[in-house]
């Protein structure tokens, strides 16, 4: 699935961006899993119509963009797959939450790479918010 075609503020696109963050480092450490987990659950707010998906369909989610996102980890830069991620988020309620969470994963497993750094700063300038 193209970034693009993602429903702006969805879940989709929001999980999307929290495993690019996972994979900044390109690699995939299961604290950082762990905590994408936790920062889920903080989303059901942002559902239509109480829908919120059960704990297999959120799996099936994040083995959607675990799949996508580590086939596009050959290529050299994620810089255009992050900005369009971003730009799939607009809603001044949800950014502050979403920021959160990238932080949050980013802290996960101890070690805050540069790339994770620059997912955060690029987010929170997009968003004009302080990162």
């Amino acid at each position: 699935m193209n970034d693009n075609q993602y429903e702006m503020n969805s879940l989709d696109a929001v999980l999307r961006l929290l495993m690019l963050t996972v994979y900044a480092d390109r690699e995939k450490h299961p604290q950082e899993i762990n905590e994408t987990w936790r920062q889920i659950s903080k989303l059901q707010i942002f559902t239509v119509d109480g829908f919120f998906p059960d704990m297999t369909g959120v799996q099936t989610l994040i083995e959607k963009h675990d799949a996508e996102i580590r086939n596009l980890l050959h290529d050299l830069s994620l810089t255009e797959v992050i900005e369009a991620s971003i730009n799939r988020i607009d809603n001044p309620t949800l950014i502050p939450m979403v920021i959160a969470s990238l932080r949050a994963i980013a802290i996960a497993d101890g070690d805050v790479s540069q790339t994770e750094n620059n997912i955060i700063r690029q987010a929170a300038d997009a968003w004009g918010v302080k990162p």
